[in-house]
């Protein structure tokens, strides 16, 4: 009885712990979810709230600080001017990237991160943070990657190295293990040593060629640092793996010494790095999630032979279903995981043959899933549980970038990307796993320093939002520092001369005076891209495990940071003589999705685990963690993974829509019994492609009719190749749909909306004027240049408390009536009477000036109908006007069109207008360079470099009836 009551008891206790342990993970799921609500909190559109949003809509600033010489003074203050210029929070980034430390004073002051002064600083930019509603990230460390000097060798990352010996069989051999060299104090692990023997037709230098038949374990048969091994006839290599620290270093760390880079694939060292970073030592804890938002850890770019983990092996075979071990030597490559940038391109060690490229894949994901889990996945739950969040760039290295976007709290994305291709690649990985913001540095592009304008700022962020970007984060704002080696400007870390990085937008800055307009525009529409939830139509399978590569989409615009006719060309880059697999297949791609965008046909990416996870609703669209799509594509790949291939079959067979464009896949790519698995991959997808709702087609110019079958509630009458669309849907089944204008011509255009809709309404993110939409069947719109426009969608019933609109400048369909051709001209000392217009660059007094320029003319008015209506447009500027008519101001275009309505400012006879140009101010730093002052010297390497300027036009009056 006694035995009996002890079992129960046993069981009691194992239930009752089970009960408990499953209880602390429903809290721990519960904390993370409270977190992202407390930061996310989902709402609906409410058009009343569009014109003045809360501040936490406006953009955040990437805020520099020189090491920790700052005072808390100075601090404050700044806090300050980003409340009042409207930007929602900062990002803390101290580093000594470019900071003049011309005293040993000031070199202490600047290298003195991680001190007890430095968390004194941080706190008190928290407490003032608090006081004006501005929200708080900061950098994970001092410079990047994530490191320091208080790391020791041990706590950065593995390397998984090799050592080799060639020997002749037919006898026994007794051998020192061959070892690497390893200049740490940390001892290297022996992970394994393969046998294999060299193949007769191995005749280079570069890669040894390995007969995969002959491959052998010999580890155990290691004694004392001695192998002993009976070997078989023929040349045989000896390889040694061996885990030891990698020697890689962080960069620009404020610190007088550099530190390893964090082991990323060890979750211990991770939170171990937390704790130490924004534990209790730093007495962070009272502003977690209250005005501390976020940690943030920039993109993945590491200079690592081979990545390797101590749990790697084991967890291989776990994921792959085999043991990597005796085919480790297909995957040794110099500098195969260091960043694309480093140029590593250096052949394989060693090769098995032709199917190398399988062994990669595999090893490359599964560092990818353990990326996920001891990195991504481990700083998100560590934050999260503390009410915080973790940002981050998940690219860099090859991985499942879709997936590790799902393990970030905020993933992020970069304007220096380029191609909106690859920033859909972040777009599509909140979208599918639920993260509710997207954020991007952004405006940041190379070689563009000090080129950034209010144009460009908003093409930029235009971009990103039409791509599924809701949070910007600027790169950035350097905290102000002037000293005597620095310019009149103060700081900024990223402008070296011979390579630059854009924008610096301080308060020293052209522009600055026009940031706050800015930032208005951008809480709009963050305001309304963070309301319901992203809605996409169709998903295109992602094949790749990197962004590196892709080349740029003919269509778009700003690619590199580029503005033609403004700006001064790119260097030029010698591309490969044949072009790579990726750039074929992207070719193709492009096409596919310009059709799409013409047509208002929204996407996403997906990857193999997202679709392996589908599911079919009721009406047979695509369930992916609660999110909807009406299609499946896949577009002229060749591999896809086994399981993919499996779950596509299964939601084919049940209904969905698939559609195949050009080659199916006909392999999958993983090693594993690969001639099997390639013949099940290739026969699961013809299967797929057979069935009722699925469609094959050979190139994109056959998708009308597969197009008319889609499900859109706003659809475009025409295709219209001007513009990039984006959708969010509310609770009701409202629909916003964001329309950009990527084009410098003005365009109509005209939606059909769906019956469901009660009202629809136009919403103009530069003014915040709202203005409904004439009629419930077709919605009709002229867009100017560069423009963008939010269609509201409404279930609801119409809206009374409406914001009137404003008589906006429509030159589109009205008449010309004079050209402005003469003007008198100011700009500083340089006065110019009787002038044609032209561009500054051009002229020699004034393409080295960045003085406001001040235009003059005079027209006249014989006589003035009411019921007509004047407007101006001033053409080309460079680049914001201001402009006044009979020294009345009539207002101000910080980007295009630069078109004002003036019927109410002119009067019978004559009219006097003044146009007040502000041009960039790179000429002007130039022009002091050249003028011999020692602090803007470096600025002579870009002499040649010079932005347009001025007021180019053709200035044209225009009246409509």
């Amino acid at each position: 009885m006694m035995k009996l009551f002890y079992i129960n008891t046993s069981k009691f206790l194992i239930f009752s712990v089970l009960i408990l342990f499953q209880t602390n993970l429903f809290l721990q799921a519960q904390t993370q979810k409270e977190s992202i609500i407390k930061w996310f909190p989902e709402y609906s559109f409410d058009v009343v709230q569009f014109k003045n949003p809360a501040q936490e809509f406006g953009p955040f600033a990437r805020w520099w600080w020189p090491g920790n010489d700052v005072t808390k003074e100075e601090l404050r203050r700044e806090i300050n001017v980003f409340a009042a210029n409207a930007f929602g929070g900062v990002e803390i980034q101290p580093f000594s990237l470019n900071v003049p430390m011309k005293s040993e004073e000031t070199k202490a002051k600047v290298l003195s991160w991680d001190s007890p002064e430095y968390y004194e600083n941080v706190r008190a930019v928290l407490d003032e943070a608090q006081k004006q509603n501005i929200i708080v990230d900061i950098t994970n460390g001092s410079g990047w990657p994530a490191g320091g000097s208080y790391l020791k060798p041990e706590d950065g990352f593995l390397n998984l190295l090799y050592a080799s010996k060639e020997v002749t069989g037919n006898q026994m051999i007794s051998i020192p293990v061959p070892k690497t060299d390893n200049n740490t104090d940390v001892p290297s692990t022996l992970i394994a040593i393969v046998a294999a023997k060299t193949r007769s037709e191995n005749n280079t230098r570069e890669t040894i060629l390995l007969d995969a038949s002959t491959k052998e374990v010999l580890t155990e048969l290691v004694k004392n640092d001695t192998l002993t091994w009976n070997a078989p006839e023929g040349n045989w290599k000896i390889i040694a793996f061996w885990s030891q620290p990698n020697s890689l270093l962080g960069s620009m760390t404020a610190s007088p010494e550099q530190g390893p880079v964090l082991n990323h694939f060890d979750s211990v060292k991770v939170i171990n790095n937390y704790e130490y970073l924004f534990g209790q030592r730093t007495s962070f804890e009272p502003y977690y999630g209250n005005s501390l938002r976020a940690v943030f850890n920039d993109s993945y770019e590491f200079a690592v032979d081979r990545h390797f983990s101590d749990d790697f092996i084991a967890f291989f075979k776990k994921q792959r279903g085999y043991d990597i071990t005796p085919w480790l030597p297909g995957n040794m490559q110099d500098k195969y995981n260091y960043a694309s940038f480093k140029n590593p391109n250096n052949p394989p060690a060693f090769s098995f043959g032709s199917e190398d490229w399988r062994l990669k894949y595999d090893y490359d994901l599964t560092l990818s899933e353990l990326l996920g889990k001891h990195f991504i996945g481990a700083s998100s739950h560590w934050l999260e549980e503390r009410g915080m969040l973790h940002r981050t760039q998940v690219y860099g290295m090859n991985m499942d970038m879709i997936a590790n976007a799902g393990f970030a709290s905020i993933p992020e994305t970069e304007s220096m990307l380029g191609q909106e291709a690859i920033i859909k690649v972040m777009a599509s990985g909140a979208h599918l796993y639920n993260r509710p913001i997207l954020s991007a540095e952004s405006v940041v592009f190379s070689n563009r320093g000090y080129m950034t304008t209010p144009q460009k700022i908003k093409l930029a962020v235009d971009k990103l939002f039409a791509a599924g970007v809701n949070q910007i984060i600027y790169h950035g704002v350097p905290y102000r520092y002037i000293t005597n080696e620095t310019t009149d400007l103060g700081w900024y870390p990223f402008y070296m001369g011979f390579i630059s990085f854009s924008s610096h937008l301080g308060e020293r800055t052209q522009f600055w005076k026009y940031q706050k307009e800015i930032n208005e525009y951008i809480a709009r529409t963050q305001y309304v891209l963070r309301s319901g939830k992203p809605k996409a139509d169709v998903l295109i399978y992602f094949p790749y495990m990197t962004v590196d590569g892709m080349p740029d989409n003919p269509e778009e615009i700003l690619t590199k940071g580029f503005i033609e006719g403004s700006e001064p060309p790119l260097p030029l880059v010698m591309g490969a003589e044949t072009k790579s697999e990726k750039e074929i297949w992207a070719e193709k791609i492009y096409s596919l999705i310009n059709r799409l965008e013409a047509n208002g046909i929204t996407w996403d990416w997906v990857n193999d685990e997202s679709i392996q996870q589908a599911k079919l609703d009721g009406d047979k669209q695509i369930n992916i963690r609660g999110n909807l799509y009406q299609s499946l594509i896949l577009a002229d790949i060749s591999v896809i993974q086994l399981k993919t291939a499996e779950q596509i079959e299964i939601l084919a067979k049940e209904g969905m829509n698939l559609l195949a464009i050009g080659d199916l896949p006909d392999k999958q790519p993983s090693f594993l019994d690969w001639e099997k698995n390639d013949e099940q991959t290739k026969q699961q997808i013809i299967s797929a492609v057979n069935e009722l709702n699925s469609i094959h087609i050979q190139q994109e110019n056959e998708l009308s009719s597969w197009m008319k079958g889609l499900n859109r509630p706003v659809k475009y009458n025409d295709e219209y190749n001007f513009i990039r669309t984006l959708q969010r849907e509310m609770n009701d089944g409202s629909r916003i749909q964001f329309i950009w204008n990527k084009s410098d011509g003005s365009h109509p255009i005209s939606l059909t909306l769906d019956d469901k809709f009660e009202n629809a309404y136009w919403l103009n993110a530069e003014t915040g004027v709202v203005t409904r939409v004439e009629g419930k069947k077709e919605a009709n719109y002229i867009l100017p240049p560069y423009s963008t426009i939010v269609l509201y969608a409404s279930t609801s019933p119409k809206i009374e408390r409406i914001l009137l609109p404003d008589d906006e400048p429509v030159i589109f369909g009205s008449n010309e009536v004079l050209k402005l051709e003469n003007w008198n001209l100011t700009a500083g000392d340089i006065s110019i009477q009787d002038t044609s217009l032209f561009n500054w660059k051009n002229h020699e007094q004034l393409k080295f000036s960045s003085e406001e320029g001040i235009y003059k003319t005079s027209f006249q008015i014989e006589k003035l109908n009411k019921k007509e209506s004047y407007f101006i447009d001033l053409g080309k500027v460079y680049f914001t006007a201001e402009i006044f008519i009979n020294n009345k101001p009539v207002g101000k275009r910080l980007f295009a069109p630069y078109s004002f309505n003036i019927t109410s400012f002119l009067q019978k006879g004559e009219n006097i207008i003044e146009v007040r140009i502000t041009p960039g101010q790179l000429n002007g730093l130039i022009g002091e360079a050249k003028k011999g002052n020692p602090r803007y010297k470096i600025f002579l390497r870009n002499e040649n470099s010079l932005l347009s300027g001025g007021l180019v036009g053709p200035v044209k009056l225009y009246k409509k009836f």
